[in-house]
């Protein structure tokens, strides 16, 4: 048990405590931080993939409604009688009125060469300029090229804002035709690859779903590509049907992009919904495999953008940093706090052992002394003359007042550190203390023959201060300038003021002191014993309690001295 109070005690002592204490709650600040960080980001993570599926799974629904609605619009085509231009109108438009996401519905039919002339001539009865057309070189509309067959745009909705599609050959367009092949060889709808829709001049993105209607033949289980009649033909526009499937409401801040999955390393970009400057700091996005329709295999592709993720975070990864910072600080200080506070109690239990025992020393010194001159004096009294008994007297009371010196430093230091005395300030005259310390000190003054004198500079003598303690130190200050002035020396009293405070000088011109004496002169671990002029002895403590009122009483005090010239105290208060 000895054994750990000794190694937590140098634990405490050592110099590295508060360091590694530092170090070791700034480390679990951090770490405490970025563990919520990091669970913060997982979170982010999880609520993105969330949204991101959610709009996924809303945009493979808008897909599938709008391509259903094809087979509504084919059933009017299944008949051997094909439906009139009015009649594809209406049912269009109703479409369109339940799904915004179609750019035009139209009916492409399978025409031969031969029935070419026919099917001009008959839709110019009411479009005089109706014709099978394609585009040249220049992209200009001309007139289709002669052709085994044709797939040209017989109906349309709306007209007016696809007239140049009106009568436009598929065929002639290899991407398109290329689709209308396969989906007759088929049997099967299909959707075309990504194309550039002429009529739109912002996001021109699109693509086509083709349903091919064929001829019914019941003698026939199979579909034969020679009875095709002809496509149900929807345009799309990618950023109608993005918009109109975002009723998940996905945040303006992440970035869509619909991408055509070719073969399992090659993808296509087909449309970038909500393009922003995505965060390249971010490695996290997220892949949806959306559902093949009609032929297509597509991907969806999300990234989170810097906006998104900062509107995301939160300040608590910032506040628990902070947080364990101010906590480690406040410890640290706590643990200063109580080192320094043990130091200072170890330093004044050295004192005080080291006090008591010069203090106890010179009482004896002093007392011994007294005991064996009384006893000479007693045991051969008749023997001795009046000039013997007067030296012995003189140092029976000189030894008598450097104890009551002694015993009276003891009882003001005893009630300063360990009553831990505080100043009761008031407001007296500081002559007072002079004349009393004055009438105090006659008699030594008078036996050592010294000229004492006291000059006021200033009709202002009153300050504020604890008066009994203020009455101590300059006691202990005139005291140490009598024992160390020689006989016929001289002591000047003086008090001055300045703008704001009172100047007070004790002057001697005793012995004075070297630069290492003047240096040590207040300090608790030093001994100032240092014998008076006329033999006088000293503890040392005295100036050691005086500097501790004069803190208390938010004085200052200066000394001047030098070796043989004497010494001046200067005490601003």
């Amino acid at each position: 048990m000895k054994r750990k109070q000794y190694y937590l005690k140098s634990l405490i002592d050592s110099k590295y405590c508060i360091p590694v204490i530092w170090a070791i709650g700034l480390s679990l600040s951090i770490l405490l931080a970025r563990s919520y960080y990091i669970l913060e980001q997982k979170k982010i993570e999880i609520k993105f993939k969330n949204e991101v599926d959610q709009f996924a799974a809303s945009l493979h629904r808008e897909f599938e409604l709008n391509l259903e609605s094809l087979h509504t619009l084919s059933t009017l085509f299944k008949s051997n009688k094909n439906p009139s231009y009015q009649t594809f109108i209406t049912e269009s438009q109703s479409i369109r009125k339940r799904n915004s996401s179609f750019l035009a519905l139209e009916w492409i039919p399978w025409v031969k060469h031969e029935m070419r002339s026919l099917y001009e001539k008959n839709h110019q009865q009411e479009f005089s300029d109706f014709r099978f057309t394609e585009k040249d070189s220049f992209n200009q509309l001309i007139n289709a090229k002669i052709r085994k067959e044709y797939f040209p745009v017989y109906y349309v909705d709306p007209l007016t804002k696809n007239k140049n599609a009106f009568g436009y050959d598929l065929a002639s367009e290899k991407e398109r035709y290329n689709t209308l092949k396969s989906s007759r060889l088929m049997g099967k709808p299909l959707i075309s690859g990504n194309i550039k829709l002429v009529q739109e001049k912002t996001n021109p993105e699109g693509c086509l779903a083709f349903l091919p209607i064929f001829n019914e033949n019941k003698s026939e289980k199979n579909y034969n590509p020679e009875n095709l009649k002809g496509f149900v033909l929807g345009v799309f526009k990618f950023s109608k049907i993005f918009e109109a499937a975002n009723n998940a409401n996905i945040p303006k801040e992440i970035q869509v992009m619909l991408l055509n999955q070719k073969n399992e390393t090659s993808k296509d970009t087909l449309f970038t919904y909500q393009s922003a400057q995505v965060n390249t700091q971010i490695n996290f996005n997220h892949q949806f495999d959306l559902p093949v329709l009609w032929g297509k295999k597509w991907v969806l592709v999300a990234d989170p953008t810097s906006t998104y993720i900062k509107n995301e975070r939160t300040a608590y990864p910032l506040i628990i940093l902070i947080a364990g910072i101010v906590f480690t600080s406040l410890l640290v200080l706590l643990f200063y706090l109580f080192s320094k506070r043990n130091t200072q109690l170890t330093q004044l239990n050295i004192m005080k052992s080291k006090f008591l025992s010069l203090i106890s020393h010179d009482v004896r010194g002093g007392i011994g002394t007294m005991d064996v001159l009384l006893k000479l004096v007693l045991e051969d009294f008749e023997n001795y003359d009046k000039t013997q008994l007067k030296e012995i007297i003189k140092s029976i009371e000189q030894n008598t007042n450097s104890i009551h010196f002694t015993l009276e430093n003891l009882i003001s230091w005893s009630k300063n550190d360990l009553l831990a005395l505080k100043p009761e300030k008031s407001l007296f005259s500081i002559t007072e203390l002079f004349e009393n310390i004055t009438e105090y000190f006659q008699p030594i003054i008078n036996l050592k023959n010294l000229k004492f004198s006291t000059h006021y500079f200033t009709n202002d003598t009153y300050i504020h201060a604890d008066k009994n303690m203020i009455l101590a130190s300059l006691r202990n200050i005139i005291s140490n300038a009598i024992k160390y002035t020689q006989k016929g020396g001289e002591i000047q009293i003086r008090l001055l003021q300045t703008k704001t405070k009172h100047l007070i000088e004790i002057e001697d011109t005793g012995i004075g002191m070297n630069p290492h004496e003047l240096k040590r002169l207040f300090e608790y671990n030093t001994t100032h014993k240092k014998e008076g002029t006329g033999g006088e002895s000293s503890t040392g403590i005295g100036l050691m309690i005086t500097k501790d009122f004069l803190d208390m009483n938010n004085a200052k005090v200066q000394v001047d001295s030098a070796l043989g010239k004497g010494t001046t105290f200067k005490i601003t208060i």
